[in-house]
């Protein structure tokens, strides 16, 4: 199912309205490249939809607390979520044209299990692992 038909689902179970510029939005973020608000507003408006910079801000955090896009660690960009999970995000993104896949690991869970024992004084509620590397297109 494609990101933007899954998000759409999503937000009409949350209660939100599916607008032509929420539309448009979502369509946008299929894209492989990860976007902060500002080049979101940019290439919306390059694409003839007429929204304010306030809007996007405010549809990218209602995505945010749906769980249905990330953030990419150190950065206002945000990615699509290929699992609608609250707890716990493993991602590998690439360092030169921003594309990212999502990926579990056993190992690394046992590990990050093992870590929240050893966190005294913090009940620790998720995570984020965001590994970062050159994916296939950009390193042939």
């Amino acid at each position: 199912m494609r990101f933007s038909v899954q998000a759409e689902e999503a937000l009409r179970r949350g209660g939100r309205r599916i607008t032509p510029m929420r539309r448009a939005l979502l369509l946008l973020l299929e894209e492989k490249k990860p976007l902060g608000p500002r080049e979101l507003h940019r290439e919306l408006r390059r694409r003839g939809v007429l929204v304010d910079r306030v809007s996007v801000y405010r549809n990218v955090a209602t995505l945010l607390s749906l769980g249905l896009v990330h953030r990419v660690l150190g950065s206002t960009a945000v990615r699509p979520c290929a699992q609608r999970s609250p707890s716990c995000h493993h991602a590998i993104v690439c360092t030169s044209c921003g594309a990212a896949r999502e990926f579990r690991s056993g190992a690394v869970e046992k590990a990050l299990a093992a870590l929240r024992v050893r966190a005294p004084g913090f009940v620790v509620q998720g995570h984020l692992l965001e590994l970062r590397g050159l994916c296939q297109r950009c390193t042939a």
